[in-house]
């Protein structure tokens, strides 16, 4: 089983199998074997007529195509790939210049509609929340509110894109006002592993773990390293820092026609190479942990946390 924490389905400009630039298509994940996919509502900035069209693209295709089921508050009955939606960019939701309540109302929609798997405040640049890798920048008091306001909805806080800075803010924050909130860096890797500004310091990943969060491996090559042998040696320092309870797979397959990813994972067709080097890196039950049973013992409990409270919250 194969459960991965983030791709980026929905924002591909189509799923021809003779496009090489299409990573993650249904099909494609499918073949890979891949059994629950997080599919991310993405846009670089304030685009919420993109989010629109990506959300009814999800749900779109899952009414045309038997083989895909809705992870929901209510039981399914499952297909061959089972999906949930995430929010990569609170800018998608609405404007900067916009009110902070219209956001929000634009958000209870996304979540009436089923559960999240989780929202990032920012992508790579700032944004009335916080500053993203690219462009740091400390948590706002938009940013607070937001942050207050997926808490009381149950949806976890995705650190993947923050800048240091922020994601220092949110754990900050969070511990003193919102304990109990989900947290996760949903498609990250280790900094001391490979040195760039979307891997996580030592502290955050140990203070995610601390906090019951997951990590997501990504797949993306300078990301991992020289090459896909790589991602052992993040799998190494996740133990060597105690944390490997705690890793999952978000691998980040994107629509691209550039070399972002290793030419033997290159799709998400390309999963079983992934996981043969996790089983032969880890043991049996290690590895069936991070390719599924982690991930899916998070999102248990993040969907039934937003059960409980779905449509029970106005502004």
């Amino acid at each position: 089983m194969i459960v991965d924490m983030h791709c980026d389905m929905l924002s591909h400009e189509n799923f021809s199998p003779a496009n090489p630039a299409v990573r993650s298509s249904p099909d494609q994940l499918i073949e890979g074997g891949v059994n629950v996919q997080v599919c991310a509502l993405f846009t670089e900035s304030q685009e919420f007529t993109t989010l629109d069209q990506q959300n009814q693209l999800f749900f779109s295709l899952i009414e045309q195509d038997e083989r895909l089921t809705p992870i929901a508050y209510e039981p399914q009955m499952e297909g061959s790939l089972q999906m949930i939606r995430s929010v990569e960019n609170a800018s998608g939701l609405g404007s900067d210049k916009i009110p902070l309540q219209a956001l929000f109302q634009k958000l209870l929609i996304l979540h009436s509609q089923g559960p999240l798997a989780y929202v990032g405040l920012v992508w790579n640049f700032a944004n009335r929340f916080g500053g993203g890798v690219l462009e740091p920048k400390r948590l706002s008091k938009d940013g607070k509110n937001l942050l207050e306001f997926l808490y009381a909805l149950a949806i976890p806080v995705d650190l993947s894109h923050c800048s240091d800075q922020l994601t220092e803010d949110i754990l900050d924050f969070t511990v003193d006002k919102l304990p109990n909130m989900f947290i996760l860096a949903s498609h990250s890797n280790f900094r001391k592993v490979q040195g760039v500004a979307r891997n996580l310091l030592d502290v955050h990943a140990k203070e995610i773990f601390a906090r019951n969060g997951v990590i997501g491996l990504n797949g993306v090559n300078y990301f991992v390293g020289e090459s896909l042998e790589d991602m052992r040696k993040h799998i190494a320092y996740a133990q060597e820092l105690g944390i490997l309870d705690g890793l999952v797979l978000g691998t980040d397959f994107f629509y691209t026609d550039e070399e972002k990813f290793f030419p033997n994972f290159s799709t998400a067709k390309d999963h079983p190479k992934l996981q043969a080097l996790i089983e032969d890196t880890l043991s049996v039950n290690q590895a069936r942990a991070l390719l599924a049973g982690t991930a899916q013992q998070f999102l248990t409990k993040v969907v039934t946390a937003q059960k409980s409270v779905v449509n029970t919250i106005t502004l």
